[in-house]
């Protein structure tokens, strides 16, 4: 997917778990940082994001991508 340092974690957390309302949007440079936010292991957040476990907990409420950065003109 290329250079890593291009690539951002977008967590979209939801008001309840149908998904149907989005109560708040972040970006976070690393899986650590948001995983961090969370309040739970970074291997929980990579292991749901790759699809080897089910949603739990606060994992219920939220999607998690990865994306790449917009270019800057710096």
């Amino acid at each position: 997917m290329g250079n890593k340092k291009d690539l951002s974690w977008v967590l979209i957390i939801f008001t309840d778990m149908n998904r149907k309302t989005i109560w708040k949007i972040f970006v976070f440079d690393t899986i650590k940082d948001l995983s961090y936010t969370l309040g739970i292991d970074p291997q929980i957040v990579s292991n749901y994001y790759h699809r080897l476990i089910k949603e739990r907990g606060i994992l219920q409420y939220c999607n998690i991508y990865q994306t790449t950065r917009a270019l800057s003109n710096n």
